[in-house]
């Protein structure tokens, strides 16, 4: 077989639901070499050791990113030592103690929302993922957040890019998202130059004025961190939404039994995270399952499949939060220096929304078709029609 029949990238059935793709090349070729030369690593084992070895850059590539070069001076896009200086800037915000006031405006903007809902239908994407989530992060910036659809579209704009197979006029598209993404915080971050407040961008812009961090590098951390504030962790709580409307019994479980909480949301993350993959560049040559990777290769390690992989997770593609602890080590926050900075943050939101409806409904019914804009890299609702039963 070829490496796109193993991996068919912008196959429709497989952008819709990659798992049986990546179940067969996991078994018979764990470490598959791409049609463009990348190295694809599915298995757990091998995506958990060798994705957080130091030796495994994340800059290369950046500069030839596309409209996506704008995070290359941002947390994300750097080795150690810059990495962790600029990480050291931000990580205190999303400590445990820091997360516990932030989930706060979570709790609120969702009930409020819930407030003003006529009747018992609600967009399980729009009202109860993306509105709170981008008032939580708006919130430890301290920016406005009267714009939630538009920033929403734009990012949304800025994605398919990030595809193995890009379709024609992405890149054309994802440069429109992100200028108007830039051109909304560019006031914000002005203003505070002007006007000192606490919150993270302030901390930023003192970071840069210490000669900490450079401009650049503060305009671009707090440009992601607004853009994507609402991202991963908003698709995160609408696939957990998704489940308890499928899964009642799962639902029931969370209302009634809060110490099964966190394992629940653990659970949704394993198993339907809302990137598939992370990009490596090996720095010295490397042999992964037997393949040798030479120096200056592009690796791509499937976090979506590592979370399948039936040698760590018994049956890996059914939802069961009730797996030993052994079995609850999923990748989708991703591992090393680069896991993901706002991952306390993201688990604290999701049980935050969670917690305000098991408060309120009984019942998580799905009251229309589901909408989703996939691909081979990120999945992403457009819609998602409840209806919530008190």
């Amino acid at each position: 077989m070829t490496a796109y029949e193993y991996l068919p990238w912008d196959h429709a059935e497989f952008e819709r639901d990659p798992y049986p793709w990546f179940a067969r090349a996991q078994a018979e070729v764990p470490v598959l070499r791409d049609t463009d030369g990348t190295f694809v690593v599915l298995r757990y084992a091998d995506v958990l050791e060798f994705g957080k070895r130091p030796a495994m850059s994340v800059e290369p590539g950046w500069e030839k990113a596309g409209p996506w070069s704008i995070a290359r001076q941002s947390v994300i896009a750097q080795d150690p030592p810059k990495h962790t200086q600029l990480r050291r800037q931000t990580s205190k915000w999303f400590t445990p103690k820091a997360v516990e006031n932030w989930v706060a405006t979570t709790a609120a903007v969702t009930n409020a929302v819930l407030d003003a809902a006529s009747g018992d239908l609600v967009d399980g994407w729009w009202d109860l993922s993306a509105v709170p989530t981008h008032h939580t992060m708006c919130r430890v910036l301290q920016f406005a957040a009267d714009d939630v659809v538009g920033v929403v579209h734009d990012m949304a704009d800025t994605m398919p890019m990030l595809s193995a197979l890009p379709r024609a006029g992405t890149i054309d598209k994802a440069a429109d998202g992100f200028d108007r993404l830039a051109r909304r915080v560019a006031p914000m971050l002005a203003a505070k130059r002007d006007t000192v407040g606490d919150g993270l961008a302030d901390a930023l812009l003192a970071a840069e004025q210490r000669g900490e961090i450079t401009d650049e590098e503060a305009r671009a951390t707090t440009l992601l961190l607004y853009s994507l504030g609402h991202m991963d962790v908003g698709y995160a709580i609408a696939a957990g939404l998704h489940v308890f409307a499928r899964l009642p019994e799962v639902w029931n479980d969370f209302r009634r039994d809060p110490s099964a909480r966190d394992a629940i949301i653990n659970e949704i993350i394993r198993y339907d995270p809302p990137e598939l993959s992370f990009y490596r560049v090996p720095t010295a040559d490397v042999t992964i399952g037997g393949v040798d990777i030479p120096a200056g290769s592009t690796v791509r390690f499937m976090i979506a499949a590592a979370n399948r992989d039936p040698e760590v997770f018994t049956d890996p593609h059914v939802f069961n939060h009730r797996r030993p602890a052994e079995q609850s080590r999923n990748l989708s926050f991703g591992i090393g220096p680069h896991s993901c900075l706002g991952q306390v943050l993201s688990r604290a939101e999701a049980k935050a929304v969670f917690e305000v409806l098991a408060g309120r409904f009984r019942r998580i019914e799905l009251a229309g078709p589901v909408g989703m804009d996939n691909t081979d890299f990120s999945r992403h609702f457009t819609t998602l029609p409840l209806r919530l039963i008190a």
